[in-house]
């Protein structure tokens, strides 16, 4: 996972336009069945700015970074619009009034985004799920204030909630700071309902991690031992190295949080880039 930056400008003006307009119709409404009925008939319109969305995060699932041309991208509605479930599966309303605003949304492959079971037979991916921390008070229809929500799945548009995900050799996601028992929390909630320890993503990611191991390798033996043995080439091979570690460790790149995972592992953190870097236009 990584910072996805919401670039409106890429947005086309007349889908905003029609955005406000059916929220417009929806806030007229008196009751959830009215309301549910409404967002069900409008329920392809926010597929409408799919290939938009994609955009801003170069074609990979905003929660896992995996490229997917096999199978349907969805729009998930990260606060989901019909009903919210707690880890203990207690119903919730959902967000009825966040269904058509495209920040709420977030690009979602398959296996985040939908159930499916694990080896030990358990269902897995984020669905209606939206666990909040124990205590807090959900927003509602009357109440949108999220101020006092601590949603327990990291959220790839805030800055902050990426950097508390990383992965190790063998491509299983763990938490960045161990220690830290919000972080820890957050983390292994987010693994579990976004599915991100499947056998198909730790795989892709142990390949990743290879790949990126070879070219620090061939960084490391790209130039003599000593300065003064270095010719012209050395430099200009130095200089390609650097840039490929660059492209391979950058947002436009699968698994691109692997990538700076295994930079830091190997003592290239200096190398890994911010991450919100080169997402901002």
């Amino acid at each position: 996972m990584i910072y996805i930056f919401q670039d409106e400008t890429k947005i086309p003006k007349a889908w905003l336009d029609k955005a406000s307009e059916l929220q417009k119709q929806l806030e007229a409404l008196k009751t959830v069945e009215e309301r549910k009925e409404f967002i069900d008939k409008h329920k392809a319109f926010w597929g409408e700015i799919k290939d938009q969305l994609l955009g801003m995060a170069n074609d990979k699932c905003w929660y896992s970074e995996a490229p997917d041309a096999v199978s349907d991208w969805h729009v998930d509605h990260y606060r989901p619009k019909g009903r919210a479930l707690d880890e203990d599966k207690t119903p919730h309303d959902g967000y009825s009034w966040l269904a058509f605003d495209w920040k709420n949304y977030r690009i979602a492959g398959s296996f985040p985004n939908s159930p499916h079971k694990d080896e030990k037979g358990n269902t897995r991916g984020k669905w209606d799920y939206f666990p909040l921390a124990a205590g807090c008070a959900r927003a509602s229809w009357d109440q949108r204030d999220f101020g006092n929500e601590i949603c327990l799945i990291l959220d790839p548009t805030k800055k902050n909630d990426p950097k508390l995900l990383t992965f190790d050799e063998d491509g299983s996601p763990k938490p960045f700071d161990p220690e830290s028992p919000i972080v820890k929390k957050k983390v292994e909630t987010t693994i579990h309902y976004l599915f991100l320890d499947s056998p198909r993503l730790i795989a892709a990611r142990k390949r990743k991690w290879r790949d990126i191991l070879d070219w620090i390798q061939e960084y490391r033996d790209s130039t003599p031992d000593e300065f003064n043995d270095c010719t012209a080439k050395d430099f200009i091979r130095h200089e390609r190295l650097l840039d490929r570690l660059s492209e391979l460790t950058g947002p436009k790149a699968p698994f691109a949080s692997t990538a700076r995972a295994c930079l830091r592992a190997n003592g290239l953190a200096e190398l890994v880039q911010a991450p919100e870097e080169l997402n901002v236009a």
